[in-house]
């Protein structure tokens, strides 16, 4: 019950400071979007200034709505038994480590699935208000369903071999783990 409790602390702490954060940037951008700071004055126009300051408002905002949704994922996998569910279907479905490759495929598509609606919102209201969009909505979902399938081949047999030294390279295992990310990682 510590743990729970250190955890629902740990997170309360992170959006406090999030937050807390993300609001002083809002108000330092707002109070300073009336003038173009003296090193820049050269390169931009005060109407270009105020276009980038508005932009960083938005995504900002944007940013923090983000943040809850991140959060309300968090506590519904820990604390509301979410990843215990998915484990559980996960080793109903396919034997030993495989069921890991599972678990891991099926938490990371929720995850983007559940990131999906913000991340077109992000890219076709908010870039598109402010100019910056030239995606269509088909290259949008082409290259979401793209980073899906490239996700898979490439973290798929890297979690598959990550499990594999968790059960075989006893107490170091992680060292052994570290390794490989390592090396996949230069490569």
């Amino acid at each position: 019950m510590v743990l729970t409790e250190v955890f629902v602390l740990a997170v309360l702490l992170n959006i406090a400071i999030r937050l807390t954060l993300a609001t002083r940037q809002i108000r330092h951008v707002a109070k300073h979007r009336a003038q173009v700071p003296a090193e820049f004055s050269q390169q931009l126009t005060l109407e270009e200034h105020q276009k980038a300051a508005d932009y960083s408002i938005a995504r900002t905002r944007l940013g923090m709505i983000n943040l809850w949704v991140e959060i309300a994922l968090l506590l519904g996998f820990t604390l509301f038994g979410g990843l215990n569910l998915l484990n559980n279907w996960a080793q109903s479905v396919l034997p030993g480590l495989w069921a890991g490759v599972l678990l891991f495929a099926a938490y990371g598509l929720i995850g983007s699935v559940i990131d999906l609606p913000l991340s077109y919102y992000r890219q076709f209201v908010l870039e598109t208000r402010f100019g910056f969009n030239r995606m269509t909505p088909g290259l949008f979902f082409a290259d979401w369903a793209k980073g899906l399938v490239l996700g898979a081949a490439l973290g798929g047999p890297l979690l598959l071999a990550v499990l594999a030294l968790m059960q075989a390279a006893g107490d170091h295992w992680w060292l052994w783990a570290w390794a490989l990310w390592f090396g996949f990682s230069l490569l």
